[in-house]
């Protein structure tokens, strides 16, 4: 089970991706090939400010150490999205979709997703994390296509969420040395969760 990390002291979080495609040089010469896989996924690398060891600080450490034997998840914040709400409870629509897109329901009409935005799919009971590569308006059935990176990386279950406040979680990696306790203060902290799947 994860451990949802609070958002406290976070003084930078980077998404990146994390990569199983690839290129085949071309021998001789010849074109280079893009060679697309299933499993290419995200990760978020975190940094904090200095901590103080009080309750928020000794919260943060702590639930860092218990994710350090299960897996950790923390919110990922947009900020600067269009206030137009996606309000509603999407879910996915239709089993056995596989690729770039995804048809969805439940959905506020009108509303609005934009390229470059985050979404999140519960599949198993397990966040995954997606990016929009198109913009999409939620039509008057309150159902959408969304164009997604990576491609999916599961069969799609008939009404599984979709999670517009998404999460990233998977695989803590980097606090193996714990936080180093100076004085009064804990020095910043460096760590990422990577996706499992």
């Amino acid at each position: 089970m994860s451990v949802d990390l609070p958002w406290t002291r976070i003084a930078s979080l980077a998404i990146r991706p994390v990569l199983f495609s690839g290129n085949q040089e071309g021998s001789l010469g010849g074109p280079t090939l893009q060679i697309p896989r299933l499993g290419d996924r995200f990760a978020a690398d975190i940094e904090t400010a200095q901590l103080q060891q009080n309750a928020e600080g000794r919260l943060l450490i702590a639930t860092l150490t218990e994710a350090t034997t299960g897996d950790a998840k923390i919110a990922i914040r947009q900020p600067n999205l269009p206030r137009l709400s996606i309000a509603g409870a999407p879910v996915i629509d239709g089993a056995g979709q596989a690729g770039a897109s995804l048809n969805i329901r439940g959905a506020q009409p009108g509303a609005a997703l934009f390229r470059g935005q985050y979404v999140g799919l519960i599949h198993g009971g397990v966040s995954y994390l997606y990016m929009l590569s198109g913009n999409v308006i939620v039509r008057a059935d309150g159902k959408a296509t969304l164009s997604l990176w990576p491609m999916l990386r599961f069969l799609s279950v008939d009404g599984e969420t979709v999670d517009v406040t998404p999460s990233i979680e998977g695989q803590l990696v980097g606090f193996d040395k714990g936080a180093k306790w100076v004085r009064n203060r804990v020095d910043p902290l460096s760590f990422s969760i990577v996706e499992r799947v």
